[in-house]
């Protein structure tokens, strides 16, 4: 009995000892080991806590990588437990890099204009809690998939300096990131596929309906009373403001983009379109195309590995 009990003491210490660790998470992705603190908060919004995890390889390079984790407009834990997410960071991990899986607020109740705020104000609390685990500050990269591209790059495109005059330490830091890597991202609202073309309008056509994800809001500074932007005008130049292709000047990160031929959901256009973009700015970028594939081919999680050489070339030079 007495060693029954004994035994049963050694466990709840032992389970009390890990939570008080942090709940890391020792697992095997691909070649490289890693731990992973969940729920780790990064900001409040709407009285919404902002999470993210965060992955840490057993040999660290130093670097961190922001991965917006978004799918269609949605964004939650739930994404980060699958294995397909796993196989998408598992070379950025094998190459010494910690990954940041940012959760950002989700469609129907929130828009793009939301989500890029939750990863910008991601991006700084990455920067501003850098020491803590040992990462370069002035050497982020950000990256991401579909909808989780077109918020990489627009944080990447828009790249925000901190704002000193903010209260919150966080806030005062840069949102700016050093190299982007994209999966099929959207760049261009505006010319969706074809010139003139506008998303909202394709979306029209085609379902009747348009994605949650874009429509957009007046946002009151004071008092955060949203209204729905419903005048034609105005739902264009919103559209024009969340395009990446609208952002481009010289001072842009160096950036890679990966994308299928075949891609029906996001067109090759959008990443032709940036990238001819960049390049006009004399912006360092690689467009990789992968001859008839779809959106989100099987197997394109691998090809995370060019984006961990993309950042390889990019953040640790200099090291």
């Amino acid at each position: 009995m007495k060693a029954g009990l004994a035994t049963a003491r050694l466990v709840t210490l032992t389970l009390a000892l890990i939570g008080s660790l942090g709940d890391l998470l020792w697992a095997q992705g691909g070649a490289a080991q890693y731990s992973r603190q969940p729920d780790v908060i990064y900001g409040r919004r709407a009285g919404l806590a902002l999470t993210m995890e965060v992955f840490t390889p057993a040999r660290r390079n130093g670097l961190g990588v922001v991965w917006v984790v978004s799918s269609n407009g949605l964004s939650s834990r739930e994404q980060t437990l699958q294995p397909s997410f796993e196989r998408r960071i598992s070379p950025l991990l094998e190459h010494g890099y910690i990954v940041f899986g940012v959760i950002h607020r989700s469609s129907p109740v929130f828009q793009v204009q939301d989500f890029v705020q939750d990863v910008r104000r991601a991006v700084r609390f990455v920067r501003h809690s850098a020491a803590t685990r040992d990462v370069d500050r002035q050497r982020l990269g950000i990256a991401g998939s579909s909808s989780g591209g077109l918020v990489a790059l627009l944080v990447a495109m828009d790249g925000k300096d901190g704002d000193r005059a903010s209260d919150d330490d966080v806030e005062r830091e840069s949102g700016r990131v050093q190299a982007v890597g994209c999966f099929f991202p959207p760049t261009d609202l505006m010319n969706f596929g074809e010139a003139s073309q506008n998303v909202v309008d394709l979306m029209q056509q085609q379902s009747g309906t348009v994605d949650p994800s874009f429509r957009f809001y007046d946002i009151d500074a004071k008092t955060g009373v949203r209204t729905l932007i419903t005048e034609r005008e105005d739902v264009l130049r919103m559209l024009r403001d969340t395009s990446p292709v609208t952002h481009v000047s010289a001072d842009d990160p160096p950036t890679i983009l990966i994308h299928g031929d075949q891609d029906r959901a996001v067109p090759l256009q959008q990443s032709r379109r940036l990238t001819d973009r960049l390049t006009e700015a004399g912006v360092t970028t690689r467009l990789v195309v992968r001859q008839g594939k779809g959106h989100a081919w099987p197997g394109w999680e691998a090809d995370t590995a060019l984006i961990a050489e993309w950042f390889d070339t990019h953040l640790r030079r200099g090291r």
